[in-house]
């Protein structure tokens, strides 16, 4: 037998083995050679990254400002977008008032989606704004501002990310996806896809939806062929935290650290690493375990339910009560808080078993996580540990012994030491519970229910606020919905094996049955 045959056998039977040994798709070598003597040539431009890249950022939100912020001070041209064009709205009416901008038309639109469309975009037409970004980013700097999917698309190098608020991905994702597959046919090169932060399986929603628009275009078209051209990298939180000043300013409150991430299909942390640190810096971890893992690193959904049960009242403003007597209107609003603060020793402790529940599933899978201490840390610059009182130290070694703060203790050197705590939300509508509880909290649920490792404390949390806010937030889920796990106003837990939830963490779609 030819040496390399033997090699081959050898490989193929190794990775049969330790897919059965660790539960995951270890990528077919074969297929995987294959892939990437045709990626390599694709990626030829890639792999010279130039100083500046043209980024298109899909949002237009404090994220995506912030986002904006952090490429242009590494020296990228980033290009923001906004679903209904609120989000760009200063930022155009700012173009028009400056030398920077390129609109030629003389009409004078009051209402922000007659500003987007003023100008059919043509290689000649670019509106460019200033913005400005302070705290962790102090700096002012040019954007430029796509008035269609198809301008962001296609007047970018072959990087987008998608920055907006995860109950908005479906409806953005089903418009972006046929200008995607466009522009791969037209130019045959490789499209990489950055979602900051993925939830819900976003990303299976959107390899799901390009595979089958990719099929539908042509009658020659396979889907082999497809996988050579795509790239959706998935990350467990954002790169930055921010909060939009203006509709032309941000504040970065902070650059994070570390954040996780995963590639799919299945890539390399090598190739992956070299695209995210030129882009955004070194602050990247790889996390075997694909989109399982990266579903279980984002770690904000649950950190928001613990903030927004221990805290509704702050949130939910009574109306004024009835007139009695004559007596004059009362004022009911409520006050500002900050959240780190209001994180007390019983929250917090709420917080470290609602995360308790998620290892405890990721253990289940054999996937490893980073934890609710790491998150702080790594998110808001505080340490892990703290010395012990002097009556409790050991002298023996005549080392400081440490001991591990805890939740509340983190955010209270967030908010007294560090000074990047964040006034908390005063409005029921927050984010915290029209997008997190859905979109952020549901897949928890359904991977515990999966494993027979159930996630009583996210799953009481999502009844208890709708019973408050009159809604099952258990079946709104619109990604969900979408692969089939939400079904007749109910979760369809078996609607794939643990062994198709498998696959698909490498390769980022489930199969068609």
């Amino acid at each position: 037998m030819a040496p390399n045959l033997f090699l081959l056998i050898v490989t193929l039977l190794l990775g049969q083995l330790l897919s059965a040994s660790y539960g995951f798709l270890i990528p077919n070598p074969v297929r995987c050679h294959r892939c990437n003597s045709v990626r390599n040539s694709l990626r030829d431009a890639e792999n010279e990254l130039p100083s500046s890249i043209k980024v298109g950022i899909i949002g237009a939100g404090s994220i995506a400002f912030g986002t904006a912020s952090l490429l242009s001070n590494l020296g990228h041209d980033p290009m923001l977008w906004s679903p209904s064009g609120a989000g760009t709205k200063e930022l155009i009416q700012e173009a028009q008032s400056s030398d920077v901008h390129t609109i030629t038309s003389n009409i004078q639109p009051t209402s922000a989606l007659q500003l987007m469309e003023q100008a059919q975009p043509t290689s000649e037409t670019t509106i460019t704004s200033k913005m400005k970004s302070t705290g962790a980013l102090s700096q002012e700097f040019d954007v430029r501002i796509a008035r269609s999917p198809r301008e962001l698309v296609r007047t970018n190098d072959n990087i987008l990310v998608v920055a907006l608020p995860v109950n908005c991905h479906k409806d953005v994702m089903d418009k972006f996806a046929p200008e995607i597959i466009t522009r791969i046919r037209e130019r045959k090169q490789l499209v990489r896809i950055i979602i900051s932060s993925h939830a819900s399986l976003g990303a299976v929603y959107l390899m799901q939806l390009l595979r089958s628009e990719w099929l539908s275009g042509s009658s020659t078209a396979t889907l082999s062929e497809f996988d050579d051209y795509i790239r959706i990298t998935c990350w467990g939180t954002t790169a930055i935290t921010a909060r939009k000043t203006s509709g032309a300013s941000v504040n970065v409150l902070t650059v994070r650290k570390a954040v996780d991430y995963c590639t799919v299909p299945f890539e390399s942390e090598e190739d992956t690493n070299d695209v995210l640190q030129t882009l955004f810096g070194p602050r990247f971890k790889y996390r075997d375990g694909g989109i399982l893992a990266i579903s279980l690193s984002n770690l904000n959904p649950q950190n928001h339910l613990g903030i927004v049960l221990g805290n509704m009242s702050r949130m939910d403003p009574p109306p004024p009560p009835p007139p009695l007597n004559n007596m004059p209107v009362v004022d009911t609003s409520v006050e500002s808080w900050h959240q780190g603060k209001c994180i007390t020793p019983k929250v917090g402790r709420l917080m470290e078993a609602l995360d308790l529940e998620r290892i405890n599933i990721a253990k289940e899978l054999n996937i490893d996580v980073r934890t609710i201490y790491e998150h702080f840390s790594w998110s808001f610059h505080v340490p892990l540990e703290t010395p012990l009182d002097k009556d409790e130290q050991n002298d023996q070694d005549g080392e400081t012994s440490m001991r591990p703060l805890t939740v509340s203790e983190m955010n209270q050197q967030m908010h007294y030491y560090k000074e990047n705590d964040v006034l908390g939300p005063t409005n029921p509508e927050s984010r915290y519970v029209m997008e997190d509880v859905p979109y952020g909290l549901v897949l928890t649920v359904i991977l515990g229910r999966l494993l027979n490792c159930p996630a009583r404390l996210h799953e009481s949390g999502i009844h208890i606020l709708s019973a408050m806010y009159g809604r099952d937030f258990l079946v709104e889920n619109e990604l969900l919905q979408g692969l089939g796990l939400i079904d007749n106003d109910d979760l369809n837990v078996n609607a794939y094996s643990l062994q198709e939830w498998k696959e698909m963490a490498c390769s980022g779609y489930f199969r068609e049955r």
